[in-house]
């Protein structure tokens, strides 16, 4: 999609690598929640029948609607409109940090989620985010107070309310983890910007970040994870998780 050269160089990178870490979907029912402007949601819309959900209005005047897909105006109150077992997969990317509801989110989610479906969370990593206040923006302070447990902060959404991985397991309902893969994690502590906006850059650095991205001593330290589960029921190909066509 030729319009993703629109966004800023990092969200550029970063859509990039979890909609390759994702893989292909076609025909399938999809649930995007917390959709922001809908990148994601009209990047699968092409071949997918797709739901967003999104509160800001904000947000939502500046939609991507290349192609069409059903936009929900709307939090986690409106995910009890849609039925059980509607959807092949589900998508939250970089929302759980801003809510205090993660528990009833990941509940709900999993409700709508069809037995064998993919679930796909996109999440701030703490270890990341201490790496890159103390080596590229220099604020030691910042860095310990996160290593303290304290919450980080977004000029756009507020606090970053962290959370660990293993979380998602404990709130969920029948979720198995199939893959975790680390994102960004070379961006943030790489400080020669001028490079960051050119395609053959990000062609370059896309291909180093998939390749690190399951390598346990680089995925620590990444800015972001990118956790995949499948609900329990009928198995997913494996090849849906990897970056290829099969898809659940």
């Amino acid at each position: 999609m030729d319009r993703i050269k629109e966004l800023p160089p990092w969200d550029r990178l970063l859509k990039r690598i979890v909609w390759e870490q994702l893989g292909e979907f076609t025909g399938k029912k999809i649930l995007d929640f917390g959709s922001g402007e809908g990148i994601t949601a009209n990047h699968f819309a092409e071949r997918n029948a797709v739901v967003a959900v999104e509160p800001s209005q904000e947000m939502l005047r500046n939609r991507w609607a290349d192609y069409e897909y059903k936009q929900i105006v709307g939090d986690v109150a409106r995910l009890s409109d849609l039925e059980d077992g509607s959807f092949d997969v589900v998508i939250c990317h970089n929302v759980l940090e801003y809510l205090e509801e993660k528990e009833q989110v990941i509940k709900e989610l999993c409700r709508l989620l069809k037995a064998g479906g993919l679930l796909s969370i996109v999440k701030h990593n703490r270890a990341g985010r201490v790496m890159q206040m103390a080596v590229l923006l220099d604020d030691l302070a910042k860095a310990n107070e996160l290593l303290d447990g304290n919450d980080g902060s977004s000029s756009q959404f507020g606090a970053i309310r962290y959370y660990e991985d293993e979380q998602i397991e404990e709130w969920s309902n029948g979720l198995t983890r199939l893959e975790t893969f680390g994102i960004r994690t070379f961006w943030d502590l790489q400080q020669n910007q001028e490079k960051h906006g050119t395609e053959e850059w990000q062609r370059q650095m896309m291909q180093l970040e998939m390749r690190v991205s399951k390598i346990e001593e680089y995925r620590g330290v990444a800015f972001f994870h990118h956790l995949l589960f499948r609900k329990e029921g009928l198995r997913l190909s494996s090849a849906g998780t990897t970056g290829q066509s099969d898809t659940p």
